[in-house]
């Protein structure tokens, strides 16, 4: 028995749900068929699925930020080894696919760049599939200690998979638009099961389709992000309402709830990090290398990350009304510019909406942005959504939970620092204020 013999098996199955739209395109554009300007990708029988290579391309990806030994051991590399796992691909059932709108804002005037309308579908949250890993143990895979006989242990590898079973229970991002929080997937119902061909009952177990008795389970281990990540979790209410249209110029909606989708957030706070940038006398195209940008020749891959917020309607009440455009120029109404929209109003003054963002390796003068970002959420001075000229979308900071570099800080209502040391948050923003007098001018 050498290091490329087959030694076992190890069979993961489960749940995969989507806990956010999914988008992974097909590489098409509009046709005669479909106009929409990027399509999801479906399977012969028309059906969304979630190719296997997406799902281990993650996985690999999480696993060498973990561990770069057992990354080769299990993924293979391009010289010496063949990857370990096979990943089905994924068959999403009840998969609806509906179409999102999307626009280019510009920077300056903060309306429409042009032709930077587009739209594109997605998997609604709420569809799922069946998840099937299976990985081929061999000799390499076992302890240092591995010498041809069976005095070997797999406990190593088993410790390995019980993370990987942890990180798809609290979710992996998928496909296109991650950073705007789309496709977040978490598995649910997992089992995984190691097969010791040493052991004559796994053997027949394997071969007959059973389980054997011994099964791997989730660590208890967190996996969460790194303590680099400045994350941060707050709640609002609304000061009164909100409207992001739907095609018929209703509050757009995520199956039955309000959503505040996360391509809006993330072009709200971008262009709210412009304006302090400006203040502050930064060249505000140093925001590429945080929240990214795309031209023809480069892509700067995004380290600000958005999570949709989803509202639930009980606590609001939706409201029709009709307006006429007004002429600029006399004051008076325009002739046949009637128009209806149907804004949602908060009924109470409960925390009704959870907003999630990030900024992965975040430095001080990085944390300062976001934290600043954040009060100007909590003041009121950024507005979500549509018709912000007629007061909607603000809202009011209620509580936040700030995670960075191991140390958590909470506010209150008042946005009084209740647990955390104050004056560090403070020197986050005299970072950004001291880096515009430095690098950034």
């Amino acid at each position: 028995m050498n290091s490329s013999s087959v030694i076992g098996k190890i069979l993961i199955g489960g749940e995969l749900v989507l806990r956010s739209p999914l988008l992974i395109g097909d590489g098409a554009g509009e046709t005669a068929e479909n106009f929409r300007d990027v399509h999801v990708l479906k399977n012969r029988q028309g059906e969304p699925f979630i190719p296997g290579t997406s799902l281990c391309g993650v996985l690999c990806d999480w696993l060498e930020n973990l561990s770069p030994v057992w990354t080769t051991k299990i993924f293979g590399d391009e010289k010496e080894m063949q990857s370990s796992l096979q990943v089905e691909d994924v068959i999403l059932n009840g998969g609806e696919i509906i179409a999102r709108d999307g626009v280019r804002i510009d920077g300056l005037t903060g309306t429409v760049d042009g032709d930077g309308k587009y739209d594109f579908e997605v998997v609604e949250r709420g569809a799922s599939g069946a998840l099937r890993l299976l990985i081929n143990l061999r000799g390499i895979h076992v302890n240092k200690n591995f010498n041809g006989d069976k005095n070997y242990s797999l406990d190593e590898i088993c410790a390995v998979i019980a993370r990987l079973l942890r990180r798809l229970h609290d979710g992996i991002r998928l496909g296109a638009l991650t950073t705007k929080g789309f496709g977040f997937v978490a598995a649910e119902n997992l089992t995984a099961n190691l097969y010791d061909f040493r052991n004559k009952n796994d053997v027949v177990a394997w071969l007959t389709g059973e389980k054997s008795a011994n099964e791997i389970l989730p660590s208890t281990e967190q996996t969460d992000a790194s303590p680099k990540n400045f994350i941060v979790d707050a709640n609002f209410r609304f000061n009164s309402s909100f409207i992001i249209r739907d095609d018929n110029a209703a509050t757009l909606k995520s199956r039955k709830d309000f959503v505040i989708p996360g391509t809006s957030l993330k072009g709200i706070l971008r262009h709210r990090a412009e304006y302090i940038f400006g203040k502050l006398g930064i060249d505000a195209k140093i925001l590429n290398g945080l929240m990214g940008n795309s031209t023809d020749d480069k892509k700067i891959k995004s380290r600000f990350i958005v999570a949709e917020s989803y509202i639930a309607p009980e606590d609001f009440a939706e409201v029709e009304h009709t307006r006429n455009k007004i002429d600029r120029f006399t004051g008076g109404t325009l002739q046949g510019t009637l128009f209806t929209s149907k804004p949602a109003y908060q009924k109470n003054l409960e925390p009704t909406l959870k907003i999630h963002f990030e900024i992965r390796d975040a430095t001080d003068a990085e944390a300062g942005l976001a934290t600043f970002l954040l009060r100007d959420l909590w003041l009121g001075r950024v507005a979500l959504g549509g018709e912000k000229s007629v007061g909607r979308g603000t809202v009011s900071g209620l509580s936040a939970e700030i995670n960075f570099r191991g140390k958590t800080y909470k506010l209150g209502a008042n946005g009084k620092v209740l647990i955390g040391e104050k004056s560090e948050l403070e020197n986050f923003a005299a970072a950004l204020k001291n880096f515009a007098g430095g690098d950034g001018k």
